[in-house]
């Protein structure tokens, strides 16, 4: 058979549509489409379902952890203010306590040096006295001394000292009033 003679007995070899064939296209389409759903697309939105659940979860403990160290921020604030406050009254009461003792030092050491001025005063005039005492006793001896050399003869420097004194005593109140 002549080659020619083949194709020209077929007739016009236009696209032509077999209506068994788009069938079995169709099916073969659900067929896939099932399967895919059953199999491919079912894990996929499950697998995109649980991502988003768990983003979801991971934004929800990121806010829950913001809010939670906002709160420890002004917890941590709050409990700076009330040392700061604290450590103020510390200081003030330290200051009270620090000053009243000072006040209490100066009072002590007045009080010790009046005292000390005191006893001064009375151990001077107990010197005072003392060589007030020494001198009229020796001014004494020097008069009967000074008495005898001019009378020529010994006296008795017992008397002569009493009497003495007792002029002393007497006139002891005119020479403190001259001093």
């Amino acid at each position: 058979m002549p080659y020619g003679v083949l194709f020209a007995a077929e007739g016009p070899t236009g696209l032509v549509v077999h209506p068994f064939w788009v069938l079995v296209s169709i099916v073969n389409f659900l067929v896939i489409l099932y399967l895919l759903r059953r199999y491919l697309w079912g894990p996929i939105l499950t697998v995109l379902a649980n991502r988003a659940e768990k983003i979801r979860e991971g934004l929800a403990m990121a806010e829950a952890a913001k809010a939670e160290r906002e709160r420890m921020k002004v917890e941590v604030e709050r409990l700076l203010a009330d040392a700061r406050r604290e450590a103020q009254a510390i200081g003030e009461r330290l200051t009270k306590a620090a000053e009243a003792a000072a006040g209490e030092i100066r009072m002590d050491a007045k009080k010790e040096a009046d005292r000390i001025r005191e006893r001064g005063r009375e151990d001077a005039k107990q010197l005072h006295d003392q060589a007030l005492a020494q001198l009229r006793s020796e001014l004494a001896g020097m008069v009967v001394l000074a008495a005898s050399r001019v009378l020529g003869r010994e006296l008795d420097p017992e008397k002569h000292r009493a009497l003495i004194e007792q002029s002393l005593d007497e006139a002891a109140p005119q020479l403190t009033e001259q001093s």
